[in-house]
């Protein structure tokens, strides 16, 4: 609102509302996983009692705490890379709060485990709590590997939330089929973990999003929505740049259709739910949802 260019406060340009309103579903969609896995592991250690138990409830969310660490960062470094950009020549200059932030926010994502290796742990986790009988995903590749090959015509009862499940199953499918290929020497196969991690991070954040917005009405529920969307095209893109490494000949054909189809959505207006987001953002004066 302060500055302007054009007789205009720059908030008022739709490139600037883009940024905005990105920034803060980004945030909202981490804070939200953030929350959810706190408290996931806060109600874990409810009767822990000894440094083992405690450590045993911790490890239950390896995982997820994987996840927030590589979606948190990323997002930091987005948001303030784009604070720099909305500020122009003064983001380099010390007087601003965003010249530091950008200095800082860097170091993120190598330390704590860099990015790259908590992408690889993510599925890698999976995998091996699979091996040892702790979690039934090669059973869950299979219902999958079935229901992918029945035709459906059931529309879903709530779409937001088969849409998660999409993107669950597309991760499920990704790894289950370098699992296949692979077998052991799976873990050779970074890229293809990584693109699996990806998609788990979105499905994640989507969920944690959406299941917050739906308590917190408002501004919240188009922040979820926006990024949920995005997460559905990301997912595809991700996919489809390494089945091509798993699948050949006919299975190729079908492996590549169920992932469309897993990530299946109509076109939305994101210029809308952008400018909607950027126009709370405008009006709270910083983030829309109060702490």
């Amino acid at each position: 609102k302060e500055r302007h260019q054009f007789g205009r406060p720059i908030g008022s340009f739709g490139l600037i509302q883009q940024k905005l309103g990105e920034m803060a579903s980004r945030i909202y969609a981490a804070e939200s996983a953030v929350y959810r896995t706190v408290g996931l592991i806060d109600e874990a250690l409810v009767g822990k009692k000894g440094p083992e138990a405690v450590m045993a409830g911790i490890e239950e969310y390896a995982v997820e705490a994987s996840i927030i660490k590589v979606l948190g960062s990323e997002v930091l470094d987005y948001v303030v890379d784009e604070g720099v950009q909305i500020h122009g020549g003064y983001g380099y200059s010390q007087e601003y709060p965003i010249e530091r932030a950008y200095r800082d926010a860097r170091i993120n994502r190598i330390f704590e485990g860099t990015n790259e290796i908590n992408r690889l742990l993510i599925p890698g986790m999976l995998l091996r709590r699979a091996l040892k009988g702790q979690l039934p995903l090669f059973q869950a590749a299979m219902r999958l590997q079935k229901e992918l090959l029945e035709p459906s015509f059931e529309e879903p009862e709530d779409l937001e939330l088969h849409q998660i499940a999409g993107l669950k199953k597309l991760a499920l499918m990704v790894a289950g089929l370098a699992a296949q290929k692979y077998g052991q020497k799976v873990e050779e196969e970074q890229e293809v973990l990584a693109a699996a991690a990806d998609i788990l991070i979105d499905a994640y954040a989507a969920e944690s999003a959406l299941l917050r917005a739906r308590r917190l009405g408002g501004v919240a529920q188009v922040m979820a929505r926006l990024y949920l969307l995005q997460a559905l095209d990301r997912a595809q893109v991700g996919a489809l740049s390494v089945l091509p490494r798993l699948v050949e000949g006919d299975e190729a054909r079908v492996v590549y259709s169920a992932a469309r189809r897993l990530t299946k959505h109509e076109p939305a207006d994101l210029v809308a739910l952008r400018r909607e987001v950027a126009e709370a953002v405008l009006e709270a004066e910083g983030y829309p949802i109060p702490r």
